[in-house]
This record gives C-alpha cells, structure tokens and sequence, in this order.
C-alpha cells in the first residue's frame, strides 16, 4: 500500500569512510527489524537505495559515488548477508524514487514515465511499459549526465556541458551569488542572513514568491535548462508524465514546473507532448525509502 509504519534519520557517517557508512546502515536496519518484531510485522527481504551505478543481480555499487567515492566496487549485498537472514537488494536511489512514484506517487497509473531528481545533482529514473528501465549494463538511465552544451562547463564525471552543471542545487546557487554582485538590493542577502554560503534552494523559491529578480531569473534559467534537456528525453522515450522530485522541487511552486512544461513543449515534437503531463513528484523524501521497500517485489515479478 506504500503506507509508512517507521521511519528515521541516521547520519549517514560518511567522515569515517566506509566502515562509518556501512555501521549507520546497520544501524538503521537494527532499529527497524526491532520495531517489526514488536510489531510482529513479517520481514520478506530488505532494499536500500544508494548513489552511483549498482550491478543489480550482484549488488554491488560499480559506479563511483560522488559523495560517497569510497563506496566504489564495493558489494552491499554481500557484506550485509554476513549479519541478516533476508533477501537484500540494492539498487540506485533514483531508481527507488521511481518505482516509488511509479506505485504509489504522482505517476501512478502510468506506463511510461520520467523521474528526475533534482538536489546536490540530477538523478533520475524511467519507468516503460510499467517496468523500471536499467539498461543493458544498469548505467541507465543517467539525465543528469546529458550534455546541454558540447564546449560546456567540465562536468566531475568528465564529460562538458552536462545538464546537472547547469540545473542542480549547487549550480543555482553559483548563479545566484553571480547576479547578487550586481544586485545588493535582493531579499536574498537577508534570507542567508548575510552569508551567501548559507543560501539554498529553498531561499530562492521563497524570494521568487515575493518578486526578488535574483531569483525570478535564477530560476527562469534552472527551468529553462531542465526543459531543454528534458524535451530530447522526451521525444526519446515519449513518456506519458515527468515526475520532478528532490530537494530543490519540495521548495519550488507551480510556475517552475510551468516554466519546465513551456520550454518542453517549445522543443519536443508536437506529436510527443500533446498530452504530455510535468508534475511535482508527490512522495517527496520518502520516496527512497518507500521504493526500497518494494524493491525485492518488483524483481521478484520479473
């Protein structure tokens, strides 16, 4: 039913490295099989979302996160087989944010579906025909590493022009302290309390609401940016809906993904987009946790 009965927050650990991530993870899997048992809730197996690519039938992370690049060509499923008796399934998390909306979210009672993530980069997922599509070697699908520009700016991931250069939170957020050199009088001097490295997302979308022109451009030009890299996912695919979620699009109002849906539409074929939706993902931050849990379903249907 996508229904939550526990949830929590474990800092991730990350300064420790592996052995600290690895102790949180287990941490927060203790927690929740102590509230099962006094529960009595039937545990059947356990998902975990995680960033970079993972070798599905393996588990194993064989990307390089870039958050977490310690965690490369390592195998999740292997090392939490040593202290659980359950089927383990590791995928990526944008992956998990898809199937999560693709069940019980915004994209329910759809077939065919983009979901991106919008937050520190772009992640994304793609639901076709009512199966989550991860390519022949599970790369797929990676929106964020779509290349906007071919001269463009040099993304971590050693391509140029890639979209998330362009459209992710820190790249709004460079953007911003760029125009406010030239505008002292902006709403988002006071909002960071006069720190520019204290802005965020949120700050900007709030600023949007009451006029600020930092801001109305900042995210004028984050629309503009996701809508023209979307419009080629969108005549690739030709999907039924795009689920925007994330970080940044808890914050963002109606007009962004108005602004998204306009751009889209000026570029995709007609024919792709004429009953095309461009919708706030409704899950919000639960939705990686709520397409974990369901992950061990999905591929036991396959």
């Amino acid at each position: 039913s996508g229904r939550i009965l526990a949830c929590g927050i474990i800092p991730s650990g990350k300064d420790s490295g592996r052995i600290g991530v690895l102790d949180g993870l287990r941490k927060g899997i203790d927690s929740l099989l102590i509230f099962a048992k006094r529960k009595e809730i039937k545990i059947n197996h356990i998902g975990i979302g995680v960033p970079g690519t993972v070798d599905l039938p393996k588990g194993r992370i064989i990307g390089i996160p870039p958050n977490l690049p310690f965690m490369a060509d390592f195998s999740l499923r292997k090392y939490l087989r040593r202290f659980y008796p359950y089927p383990i399934y590791v995928d990526n998390d944008a992956n998990v944010m898809a199937l999560a909306e693709y069940k019980f979210g915004a994209a329910k009672g759809y077939k065919n579906c983009i979901c991106i993530t919008l937050g520190t980069g772009i992640g994304s997922g793609v639901i076709l025909e009512g199966k989550l599509f991860r390519g022949s070697s599970f790369v797929g699908p990676e929106f964020g590493h779509t290349s906007i520009y071919f001269s463009g700016i040099r993304c971590h991931c050693g391509n140029y022009g890639c979209v998330e250069m362009y459209a992710s939170e820190p790249a709004m957020i460079k953007r911003a302290k760029e125009l406010l050199k030239k505008n002292r009088g902006s709403i988002l001097y006071q909002l960071s309390q006069g720190d520019l490295n204290r802005l965020k997302a949120k700050d900007l979308f709030l600023a949007e609401k009451l006029k600020d022109k930092v801001a109305q451009k900042v995210i004028q030009k984050t629309a503009y940016y996701l809508g023209t890299a979307l419009s080629s996912a969108v005549n690739l695919i030709n999907p039924e809906i795009v689920v925007v979620g994330g970080g940044v699009a808890l914050s963002a109002g109606v007009n962004f993904f108005k602004m998204i849906e306009k751009e889209i539409k000026t570029r995709a074929f007609p024919s792709a987009t004429k009953n095309l939706k461009i919708v706030k993902a409704k899950l919000g931050n639960d939705a990686g946790f709520i397409g974990a849990s369901i992950l061990g379903e999905e591929l036991d249907t396959q």
